[in-house]
């Protein structure tokens, strides 16, 4: 097999580079799948782990990739309910950039008919993200109004469509007018910009209302929008800190407003916790109409362009996420 590891550029100038490399091909334990891998995800916490500012979880290999789909092509004892050839995708510690990786079966989800590797690949991390803040950390309702902020990320979109199929309302930031229209054709109504002058009088006079829970994958550059958006009893539901960590915060208004902050990342939960996040997933039902929850796909790079990949990545602005096609 071969798998991605990041390495030293040459003349130590910039960041690390993620280079090919051949490796043994792992054997499934017991109670896990080996995966010949089509397709992986791409997600911010690889940057972060590229710049050593995120470290993967204790017992995790240095290989990126936070999720993947492909082929089952080993089964570990105790393995029952999955057949070897099964379509399916994963929810990773780590070891998505490979050929092959070994999976939980706790952890795995099959494809969806009709769905390709690269849309699969794109599901697992944005999904149990999604719906471990929303369901289970916000208590999502039908009925509920909901705000996301970088509502055309892979979490965002993945967030939107989900909110949506809960039964709930649900608007959006985003940074850029391009993207305010794109976002909105996903079913975000309003979509605010979120670097616009008046952005938080415009959120005000367009959702007066307010909002029941916001998911806040962005941090301190709209953490004046999140409190404006918030009604009494909300939830603020923090996942991503890529605008900066640090909010001023009156405390009084947490008091007065009965308001409920909360934080965590998928990646960090124990493998347990993990596994009951994909248990619920596929107990309360959004796979009964998948395509609701179909991922959007800003783009797709074969193996050797992973550097490109990560460099799109970072850039931004991008409607949906970004997946390494193995295949090509």
């Amino acid at each position: 097999m071969r798998h991605v590891l990041f390495q030293d550029p040459p003349a130590s100038a910039g960041p690390p580079v993620p280079v090919w490399i051949d490796a043994s091909t792992p054997t499934p334990g017991p109670d896990q799948v080996l995966i010949e891998v089509h397709a992986a995800g791409l997600n911010r916490a690889d940057l972060l782990q590229r710049d050593a500012d995120y470290r993967p979880p204790a017992g995790e290999s240095a290989v990126p990739g936070l999720e993947c789909a492909g082929r089952i092509v080993a089964l570990g004892s105790g393995v029952t309910d999955l057949r070897i050839g099964d379509r399916v995708c994963a929810l990773l510690g780590s070891g998505g950039y490979a050929t092959h990786v070994v999976a939980p079966r706790a952890q795995v989800l099959t494809v969806p008919d009709g769905w390709s590797m690269t849309e699969a690949a794109a599901l697992p991390e944005a999904l149990a993200t999604a719906w471990w803040n929303l369901r289970t950390l916000g208590g999502l309702r039908p009925g509920d109004r909901v705000l996301v902020h970088a509502a055309n990320s892979g979490v965002g979109t993945m967030a939107v469509r989900l909110a949506r199929a809960l039964g709930a309302s649900v608007a959006g930031t985003v940074r850029t007018a391009a993207l305010a229209e794109r976002v909105r054709v996903l079913g975000a109504d309003p979509v605010v910009v979120s670097t616009a002058p008046g952005a938080e009088r415009t959120l005000r006079e367009q959702a007066p209302e307010g909002f029941d829970i916001v998911l806040d994958l962005v941090g301190a550059a709209v953490a004046g929008l999140t409190l404006t958006g918030l009604r009494t009893g909300g939830r603020w539901l923090c996942v991503g800190v890529l605008s900066g960590d640090e909010v001023a915060l009156s405390l009084r208004t947490v008091i007065r407003r009965r308001l409920v902050l909360t934080g965590g990342s998928i990646r960090s939960l124990p493998a347990a916790e993990k596994a009951a996040v994909i248990a619920d997933v596929r107990r309360c039902g959004p796979w009964a109409a998948p395509d609701a929850l179909r991922p959007v796909l800003a783009a797709a790079y074969p193996a050797a362009g992973v550097t490109a990949a990560l460099e799109h990545l970072e850039r931004g602005g991008l409607l949906g996420k970004i997946v390494l096609d193995l295949t090509r």
